[in-house]
């Protein structure tokens, strides 16, 4: 009696064995993808912090060239605004600067030929005249003055 106790126990203990080699194996298995899935989720984070990177420093630099557009045009803003016949020449006196366009009586700016194209437009512009941005200099003369 005692070997049929002893073979139905090695049978049995065979049998857990057995089950636990395959748990085994397939923990393994599941370790093995999970470690293959972590290492692409690593890669993917570092492709994505690079990434990342290069967008802070391209808005960056695109920040960089909207203010020195920004403070440029604030220059080009400032050097187009009209200058009234009162305030113009004493302004001007006290700076020590030297009068760029000659002024009427009534403070509207009488453009001449030294002005350039651009800043007759520019002129134009000002007074509220439109379609003026095709025309050549002397049709620019002749509707500012």
């Amino acid at each position: 009696m005692s070997s049929k106790r002893q073979r139905r126990a090695i049978e049995k203990s065979s049998s857990t064995q057995k089950e636990i080699e395959k748990n085994l194996f397939s923990l393994r298995a599941q370790l093995t993808r999970t470690e293959k899935a972590l290492t692409k989720a690593k890669n993917r984070t570092d492709r994505w912090r690079k990434e990342a990177k290069a967008q802070k420093r391209s808005a960056s630099r695109a920040r960089a060239r909207v203010e020195k557009l920004h403070r440029k045009l604030d220059g080009a803003s400032a050097a187009l605004e009209p200058i009234t016949a009162a305030a113009a020449p004493m302004a001007m006196m006290a700076s020590g600067q030297r009068m760029a366009e000659p002024t009427t009586l009534d403070g509207v700016t009488m453009p001449d030929d030294t002005w350039s194209v651009v800043k007759l437009r520019a002129e134009a512009r000002a007074r509220g005249l439109t379609g003026m941005s095709n025309k050549l200099k002397a049709q620019l003369l002749a509707a500012l003055s």
